[in-house]
């Protein structure tokens, strides 16, 4: 007899499986999923791409001004490819937050400016 999973275990595989640069096996992520809540996922994620972007424009910067012509050949190239990472890293974080929002007792409704407001006015 198979099991139905809980929603909170499906989008922690969901986040493992879009954003894999970071160490689940961490005694953070084994907590996380002990008492998991969807908003908690959610913050999660936004957490992620906050990491995984300040890592890849970094990244960008540094190879950007050591291009010698960034305009032509194969560091515009490779500039084009990273500009399209940084990118996808977004479109999976905003795919992950509108799939699961609906399922949020505090985000449900909101955009995800709303989000951000929201959680500025949270209590650190």
């Amino acid at each position: 007899m198979k099991m139905n999973k809980k929603i909170e275990e499906i989008m922690f595989e969901d986040l493992k499986k879009n954003f894999p640069d970071h160490n689940y096996n961490l005694d953070f992520y084994q907590e996380i999923m002990e008492n998991p809540s969807v908003n908690a996922l959610l913050d999660l994620a936004h957490y992620q791409i906050s990491e995984s972007f300040g890592l890849l424009i970094t990244s960008y910067g540094w190879y950007f001004r050591d291009c010698k012509d960034p305009e032509t050949g194969e560091d515009f190239t490779e500039i084009e490819n990273r500009e399209d990472e940084i990118f996808g890293e977004f479109i999976k974080f905003f795919d992950f937050f509108y799939t699961y929002k609906k399922y949020s007792s505090k985000y449900k409704k909101c955009t995800f400016n709303e989000y951000l407001k929201h959680k500025n006015q949270e209590p650190k």
